[in-house]
């Protein structure tokens, strides 16, 4: 070969063209598999990310080393394809193998990942009229469209953007929202990222009353709260603003306090979870104000909500109510009715049950009595009658003529 050939082939070996980049877009957490070209099964073949070697491999001896990248303790070769597992956003950039095809031809080949991942600001679980930011998290270098898409329905929510604001959460914004990752050769990725809502702490603006009446003031959460509650409970403004009924832990549990305190306050419940309501009876003029009720969380966060209690109009005695408004026992009197009409069709099927079950009981009874009297089944002997043998058979005897006589009875 002469020296111009040799030269003309080491400038065709250097101006070999590179494999076309090729682009991935991956969730956090998600494996990506890189392929290495044509290159020629136990070649020698090296991988990079950002010029930082991964792996290197010799294709005689099959022996491996690992280089300095940070992508290096989660990768593996396999023929000459690269697995990464677990991805991080860190692992974005740009990922190169170099290794050479059937024909002996050294090229090299590169990808570019862009791993995306979602988050929000301050958490995925909020209080009610909170803000959260939502973060579709995606590597500066990338070119792709971003655009969020809000539960129930995933409709587009708000401009093209990685990041979104809610200002003032609430259970309509709570579910599943995604992420959805497009590039320009029309690559879809969506990346879901649930929001929990906690709230609101639901009442009614006002209550209206008449002084000896029975006040229920509510208070509750929609759905049991994701987030722990360690305190809170209801305050009356005026006159001073003082806590007249709290809340405190006791291990896991959530119970009232000091519930001797004030004798005409009735509880729903002694042991806590979404329903906080209180009743008053024999409510007082001086009842009369804005009662608060509070609820705080781990993290010091508190939701509340407000109620104003109006007395209005003389008390009304007892005798003076209708009867069917007459408490007993701190029920009214047609619960009372309602309660015992049920008992009595309760008695009333019980009893008409157990007659009915009795008649079948003793019908089967006489049943099986009838069975035992039947006589059995059993041989006899039947009377049997004598009869004359039958004659041989055989040839049959003429039978003698008759006298004359009997063949003419009036000659004589």
């Amino acid at each position: 070969m002469s020296t111009s050939e040799i030269y003309l082939c080491i400038i065709l070996a250097l101006c070999v063209p590179k494999g076309g980049a090729e682009m991935f877009y991956r969730k956090s957490g998600q494996d990506v598999v890189m392929n290495c070209g044509d290159a020629a099964q136990n070649s020698d073949l090296e991988w990079k990310h950002s010029d930082e070697l991964i792996l290197r491999i010799n294709g005689k001896s099959g022996r491996m080393m690992k280089g300095a990248s940070s992508v290096a303790g989660k990768a593996k070769i396999t023929g000459t394809k690269l697995v990464i597992n677990l991805l991080g956003t860190k692992d974005s950039g740009l990922y190169s193998c170099t290794g050479q095809n059937k024909i002996g031809t050294k090229n090299t080949w590169q990808h570019k990942l862009h791993v995306v991942s979602v988050i929000a600001s301050p958490a995925d679980v909020v209080l009610d009229s909170t803000e959260v930011t939502l973060t579709c998290d995606i590597p500066e270098d990338s070119t792709v469209e971003v655009q969020w898409m809000r539960p129930p329905d995933l409709k587009p929510f708000g401009y093209h953007g990685k990041t979104v604001t809610l200002k003032s959460v609430s259970l309509a914004d709570a579910g599943h929202w995604v992420c959805q990752v497009k590039d320009e050769q029309g690559v879809e990725l969506n990346i879901g990222l649930d929001i929990t809502v906690v709230g609101p702490l639901m009442s009614t603006e006002e209550i209206v009353v008449i002084p000896g009446d029975t006040a229920e003031l509510p208070c509750f959460l929609p759905n049991l709260s994701v987030l722990t509650i360690i305190g809170g409970g209801w305050v009356r403004h005026p006159p001073n603003g003082t806590d007249f009924l709290t809340l405190e832990t006791q291990g896991k549990n959530l119970h009232w306090s000091d519930t001797n305190t004030m004798p005409r306050i009735m509880l729903f419940a002694q042991h806590l979870s979404t329903n906080f309501s209180v009743t008053l009876t024999n409510v007082q003029s001086a009842d009369a104000g804005v009662y608060v009720c509070t609820l705080m969380f781990e993290g010091k966060e508190k939701l509340k909500a407000n109620l104003r209690l109006k007395v209005e109009g003389e008390a009304v005695s007892r005798s003076s109510k209708t009867f069917w408004e007459i408490s007993v026992l701190g029920l009214k009197l047609y619960a009372w009715v309602a309660i015992a009409a049920g008992s009595v069709i309760l008695i009333i099927l019980f009893v008409v049950i157990m007659f009915f079950y009795r008649r079948n009981k003793r019908m089967r009874r006489k049943v099986r009595k009838l069975k035992s009297m039947r006589e059995p089944l059993t041989s006899r002997n039947y009377c049997q009658c004598n009869r004359t043998e039958r004659p041989h058979a055989g040839k049959r005897e003429k039978p003698a003529p008759l006298p004359r006589t009997d063949y003419y009875p009036f000659d004589t």
